[in-house]
């Protein structure tokens, strides 16, 4: 049974095997360039990297609404335990065994607040080990040296790579972290939302051809089966 991963737009990722929807960093309804809204989606679990609105907007609604557990750290997984809704709180280096396989949150370099200014602890990546497959899922993060210890760490199928700039690396940073992790594909993240995170995500997927790495460049709203 494949492993397959659509891309809604920003960060907006879901991971579906079997009976098992996991969903990162929902942002559907104020997401400009969104195929559907969160209403159209049906997680059974919600992965958060940070507080940030553009990668929480949609949490609470879509896990009202569908039961579904939000698993992140300490500081957000408090946020939504106090709002009555299922989660898994967890920090830099610990593993949840769910469901459908392992989850293991990693270090990000970024910042974390929720819209009202309150603090969202730590920013974080996601390894996730699901149908034989391994996803890194960045979040936001600058380059940092580390992504080589988890490209020893986990053999990965697909790292989901922020490349916008300004705010997160850039696609020539974002290059050197698919080598550094040894990503047999990579999908870009966080790009063209706004203008000031605007990029040529064909011209990135062109470098990593080039440099042996599969380039998944996909609109909002396609999909790929690992």
């Amino acid at each position: 049974m494949s492993v397959r991963i659509i891309y809604h737009g920003h960060s907006n990722v879901e991971v579906h095997h079997g009976e098992h929807r996991i969903q990162f960093d929902p942002f559907y309804d104020n997401n400009g360039v969104a195929d559907c809204k969160a209403k159209d989606v049906n997680p059974t679990h919600i992965l958060l990297s940070h507080a940030h609105f553009d990668h929480t907007d949609d949490a609470e609604p879509i896990a009202r609404r569908t039961s579904a557990v939000i698993a992140a750290n300490y500081e957000i997984a408090t946020h939504y335990e106090k709002k009555g809704l299922k989660t898994e709180a967890m920090n830099h280096g610990g593993s949840v065994k769910f469901p459908w396989g392992k989850a293991t949150l990693t270090l990000a370099f970024h910042t974390s607040s929720f819209p009202d200014g309150s603090y969202g602890g730590e920013p974080a990546g996601w390894v996730i080990e699901i149908g034989g497959k391994t996803i890194y899922f960045a979040g936001d993060t600058a380059l940092f040296g580390d992504m080589k210890i988890i490209g020893e760490l986990w053999n990965i199928d697909l790292a989901c790579l922020p490349i916008g700039d300004r705010y997160t690396m850039g696609p020539k940073h974002a290059l050197l972290a698919a080598q550094w992790l040894n990503a047999k594909a990579v999908l870009p993240i966080h790009y063209n939302t706004w203008s000031p995170i605007a990029q040529d995500a064909a011209a990135f997927a062109t470098e990593l051809k080039a440099r042996g790495i599969v380039g998944l460049a996909l609109g909002p709203g396609a999909f790929v089966d690992l």
